[in-house]
């Protein structure tokens, strides 16, 4: 049998898996592991400027590619990345996280090591990433072939972020090599197939049903096996915030984004006074009920997710999206979807052009969205790019990606950059405030390193605009420093012909520079945008109006 040292054994599965790239940022104890990382020919290692960053950029690469992986160093290095795993584990984005240990020896005899807090427990970090990974694996000589294996069955069989320890003399230790494939086939249970069974029961009585499509359609990669059951049984669709464009929002079974109080009315009404509301992949969280305002109640409503199940309040364990669609496929089932009188309807995403001499959101979110192009991939920071652009009709093949569950600021500018070294090909946009900017804005390093060419639309108006719709208008708290955006590239050592700057302070500018840059892909593209504090599209500050309202009635007893 073949041997190798056990950083290679990882490397070589991490590879089978579809991992070609790497971030992380080095650290003591990970340096003579990073060697053989950047020995191999299997993957490449993409150095990043701090642990978030890299956990956020990880996340990215693994929306598109399918999983992701980070290394960090000991305590200080992995708890700063937790923050973008608890992320990966809210949302489903399978994430290898691997941590450089001390060696077995100095955590036996308890030595007090420099990255702890020399007390000699070398487990504060584990115990911190119990909470956000479904599995972890401390490394040892004897089991570290199986615990690897075992690690990574679980992240892409469950599409949650993984923890592995490993120690500096275990990741040089020698083992056997891989012996055959992992086995990534999920069983297709007997509960999965009840399950199956039962909603078919419930469509075939139902007068007005709908399916509001969630992210775990996208996580699961399940995107064309779902289209092609709404084509086979033209149930209506809508999706939810947490779930945007999980399905081809061209399809003529496409309704539209489903938001309380906001979009078609002729949507909404037909959903709010559906007899069974299937909650496909996804849950009933206050960023998909507009703060749970929905109008359908839990006698209405089955959810279905890898969680839980729950017909009509009646719950029982999770279902494995892949193999639930599988087994629905399987039964004889046509919705009349004509009886809706939802033929051919235009959801009204209230995107609407103005002439203002100064520039502003609307003209901004009108004009992104004939700025964008089919099987572009699109991020939209937590906050005023999220909630504004939500709502527009996405092209075919479109990959929109935001952060809407846990809503880290910041997480999307290291993420669209992950998902451009996953994609180098494809079309990447992102849309972020000048707030959450500059949580991660160093992370524009990668852009020369990496030779990536996204497109960034950074709105610049003088602090966090969807906090002051919400509460605080006017305070300082929501207040940021002003930053001349314009030197930050040239300051990190990007290139004119890596990256141009642009700056648009009216509508006529903006327009200019898109059509300029729209076919350009020569090269990276910022532009900023200078608009006003308190700027914002009418559609974000009703919803920001209306979360206001519903934090009060929740936390402080207000009506």
């Amino acid at each position: 049998m073949k041997k190798v040292t056990v950083i290679d054994y990882l490397i070589e599965r991490l590879h089978e898996i579809g991992v070609d790239d790497i971030f992380g940022v080095p650290g003591d104890y990970n340096l003579s592991f990073l060697d053989d990382v950047e020995k191999s020919s299997s993957v490449n290692w993409i150095g990043d400027c701090n642990e978030l960053n890299a956990a956020y950029a990880a996340d990215g690469y693994a929306r598109k590619k399918g999983v992701g992986a980070l290394i960090t160093t000991f305590d200080v290095g992995e708890l700063s990345a937790i923050n973008g795993i608890a992320g990966s584990y809210a949302e489903h984005i399978p994430v290898i996280a691997i941590t450089g240990a001390p060696t077995t020896k100095v955590q036996e005899n308890k030595k007090l090591m420099h990255h702890t807090d020399a007390t000699g427990n070398f487990k504060r970090s584990y115990r911190a990433y119990k909470q956000f990974t479904e599995t972890q694996a401390l490394l040892g000589f004897e089991n570290a072939g199986a615990e690897i294996d075992r690690a990574l069955t679980t992240a892409i069989i469950k599409r949650r972020p993984v923890y592995i320890s490993l120690p500096l003399d275990v990741a040089h230790s020698m083992i056997d090599a891989p012996s055959a494939p992992l086995n990534l086939t999920v069983q297709n249970t007997d509960h999965n197939k009840r399950v199956a069974q039962r909603l078919v029961d419930e469509l075939k009585k139902a007068k007005r049903p709908v399916i509001l499509a969630g992210n775990e359609i996208m996580t699961f990669r399940a995107k064309t096996e779902f289209e092609n059951l709404i084509n086979q049984t033209h149930i209506p669709v809508a999706t939810m915030l947490l779930g945007k464009s999980s399905i081809n929002e061209e399809n003529p079974y496409f309704i539209g984004t489903y938001y309380p109080n906001y979009g078609d009315k002729r949507v909404l009404n037909y959903v709010d006074q559906s007899d069974l509301v299937i909650v496909f992949g996804s849950k009933l969280i206050d960023v998909n009920t507009g703060s749970f305002t929905q109008c359908f109640t839990q006698k209405e409503t089955v959810v279905l997710n890898c969680d839980n199940t729950d017909f009509f309040g009646e719950k029982s364990r999770g279902v494995n999206i892949n193999n639930l669609i599988k087994n629905l496929e399987n039964f004889d089932y046509q919705f009349d979807f004509e009886s809706t009188g939802l033929n051919n309807v235009t959801p009204d995403v209230k995107y609407e052009d103005n002439d203002d001499q100064e520039l502003n959101l609307s003209q901004y979110m009108y004009a992104f969205k004939n700025f964008m192009k089919p099987d572009d991939t699109i991020y939209t920071e937590t906050g005023t790019s999220q909630y504004g652009l939500s709502f527009m009709n996405l092209k075919k093949g479109v990959d929109f990606e935001a952060q809407p569950l846990w809503g880290s600021i910041g997480y999307t500018l290291p993420a669209v950059l992950g998902s451009q070294i996953a994609d180098p090909e494809g079309r990447h946009i992102l849309s972020i405030g000048d707030g959450s900017a500059q949580m991660t804005i160093q992370e524009l390093s990668l852009i020369q390193r990496h030779h990536l060419k996204p497109i960034i639309f950074l709105v610049d108006n003088d602090g966090y605009t969807i906090e002051r719709v919400i509460h605080g208008a006017h305070a300082k708290y929501n207040d940021i420093a002003v930053w001349d955006y314009t030197k930050i590239p040239a300051a990190m050592g990007i290139t004119e012909d890596t990256m141009d700057v642009s700056v648009a302070t009216n509508k006529q500018e903006m327009l200019a520079i898109m059509d300029k840059i729209a076919d350009d892909r020569s090269k990276a593209h910022f532009v900023i945008l200078k608009t006003k504090a308190l700027d914002a599209p009418e559609l974000v500050k009703k919803i920001g109006k209306s979360m206001s309202l519903i934090d009060k009635s929740h936390f402080y007893g207000e009506e």
